[in-house]
Parts: structure tokens; sequence; C-alpha cells
């Protein structure tokens, strides 16, 4: 998810004043300067503003934390259909569309109601489900669950 979970935390503080959340974020180096990627999240709609603002403050406080501005920074939304990396993107993404493949290979679709990083609840049209993270195998964004 990340290079360091101080450096992940510093960001996500930082952008959570602007009410965005701050999905992932990956240092690389590379000749001639580091390269840095940021995916950002707004429940409200994630677009170009919302990626400029993050980008903004990313870039300004990168170049604090690491004493240098050679670095290219690429800034992003996590899109309609992202695949879900981390438990904690459950809680992210809550109230949005999922599609959840599970070891047993049952697929769950619905809405993510909450998750508390062990356990995601996922409200589907039979009513609530609640399934451990640990037994999902593949879990994706579904925007199309979210007209139903």
């Amino acid at each position: 998810m990340t290079e360091s979970i101080e450096l992940y935390n510093d960001i996500a503080s930082l952008l959570s004043g602007i009410g965005v959340e701050l999905v992932e974020l990956h240092l690389s180096g590379k000749r001639g300067g580091e390269k840095a990627s940021a995916v950002v999240y707004k429940p409200a709609g994630t677009g170009i503003d919302e990626c400029s603002a993050a980008h903004r403050l990313i870039q300004a406080r990168l170049e604090v934390l690491l004493g240098t501005d050679d670095f290219q920074l690429e800034t992003a939304s996590p899109g309609v259909d992202r695949v879900i990396r981390s438990p904690a993107e459950y809680a992210i993404f809550a109230g949005r569309g999922v599609r959840l493949f599970l070891e047993d290979e049952d697929v769950v679709e619905g809405r993510i109601a909450s998750s508390d990083g062990e356990t995601v609840v996922v409200s589907t049209a039979g009513g609530d489900r609640s399934i451990a993270i640990a037994s999902i195998r593949k879990g994706k964004l579904d925007y199309s669950q979210e007209g139903r």
C-alpha cells in the first residue's frame, strides 16, 4: 500500500483537511529523481478538482519530507472498477457498489455498508451480509451495484 505507514498517515491526515481520503501511496527511486503516485478519493465524487487539490498538498508535503523537489508526482482517482488492494479500502469505500469473489467461489454483489478492517458488511438484494475479509479472494468496486 505504501512505503511507510508514517508517511502514508502523514499525507492522509493532510488530505483529510480538504475532505479527501488517501487510498494508496507509492514512492520509487528512479534515475533522475524519485517518482511518487497517489490514489485519492472523495465520497461526493473524485474529479479533476479533487485530484488537483490533493496533488498540490502532496507535492508540497513531499518536498519538505524528502528534502527535494526532484520527483514526479501522479495523482489519480480510484476509478469506477478499482480492484480493492487492502482491508482499509473497504471502510474508505463505504456506500460504494462492490463485487466480492470469495474463496468458496461464491460471488457477493451489493453496496459496502461498513467495515472494521476484519469484516465487511455488504447490503445485498437479500439483506445485509457480513463477510470476513480474509475469505475474500478478490474485491472490485462495481458502479453497476449503486443504482440498485
